[in-house]
């Protein structure tokens, strides 16, 4: 047992999906598609407590506290002292290091990052446990499908079987390691259980996210799929009616006006929300000038880098 550690997850970005939700059993239900790994994301502190209480806080990209916040990792806690039958007090401390609910997988990548730390203070658990209960939990709180299972592939990741890692759900990943710039719009933000507990949407959704990753899974699953990925991500976006919305056309139309031919922008699942990408992997673009332009047209914008 440990008095303290510090666990940071990156977050993650769906790029096309399907829906599987309907399983009795959480560690069933979730998603196949394709996304990308991000090095920003989620840090959680977990130490163990003297006082007569938990606390949780949990701090927003801006520094602002987010008390709400705090639901979601008080019932992970509740679990993780169920499984493990540990009855410690702990303080946790979740900083954000991007937007929520902009389809950047922070309750994922939280969930994850403080179920590690947890298990890692009172060394319960070994990393696959760890991870399926912070799948649990999400699938709990509809925040996200496959961004966890996403997560534990790594990378540019092609989840092929829904369900939590380390099984029954499936995913492969290779390593990018360049450059990415995310653009968002401040005054918009989808909380992504609007779409995956919706039956219209879940169906346009789900039809376009499986004939996606079919396509794709023929193929190796390395580099030289990256190119066919990003037309993938484009044909989704149409076929699955997720482009039409109007908030979401505006940014992308606002954000190709700017964009020089290097770059690939695609919408981020599911938010107001985009990434731009290197549209070929040897040629990698600087995103200083266009940031610059994105921010003075009122836009969220933050370089990352993609695992």
């Amino acid at each position: 047992m440990m008095d303290g550690v510090v666990v940071q997850a990156g977050g993650h970005v769906t790029l096309l999906f399907s829906i599987h939700s309907k399983s009795l059993l959480a560690r069933n239900q979730g998603s196949r598609g394709a996304g990308l790994c991000l090095e920003d994301g989620v840090e959680v502190s977990v130490k163990i407590s003297d006082n007569d209480s938990d606390k949780i806080t949990v701090t927003h990209v801006d520094g602002q506290p987010f008390p709400k916040g705090a639901n979601l990792y008080a019932d992970l806690l509740i679990s993780f002292r169920e499984i493990f039958n540990v009855d410690s007090n702990v303080e946790i401390d979740v900083r954000l290091e991007l937007p929520i609910s902009q389809g950047f997988g922070m309750s994922g990548a939280g969930l994850l990052a403080a179920s590690l730390a947890l298990g890692e203070v009172f060394d319960c658990g070994d990393e696959g446990q760890l991870a399926r209960l912070a799948h649990r939990l999400e699938r709990k709180h509809s925040g996200g499908l496959g961004d966890i299972l996403g997560l534990w592939a790594g990378g540019c990741e092609l989840r092929v079987t829904p369900g939590s890692p380390p099984f029954p759900g499936k995913a492969f990943g290779f390593d990018v390691g360049c450059p990415a710039l995310l653009v968002w719009d401040p005054d918009g933000s989808t909380h992504t259980g609007t779409y995956i507990d919706d039956p219209e949407w879940k169906a346009k959704i789900t039809e376009a996210g499986d004939s996606a990753v079919s396509r794709l899974k023929k193929y190796d699953w390395n580099q030289s799929i990256w190119e066919m990925l990003l037309d993938e991500a484009d044909r989704f976006a149409l076929e699955s009616g997720l482009l039409e919305e109007r908030e979401r056309a505006k940014l992308l139309s606002i954000v190709l006006e700017q964009a020089d031919e290097s770059m690939s922008c695609h919408l981020c699942m599911l938010g107001t929300s985009l990434i731009i990408v290197p549209k070929k992997l040897h040629n990698i673009p600087d995103y200083g000038e266009l940031a610059s332009r994105l921010r003075s047209l009122g836009l969220g914008v933050l370089e990352t880098i993609l695992q």
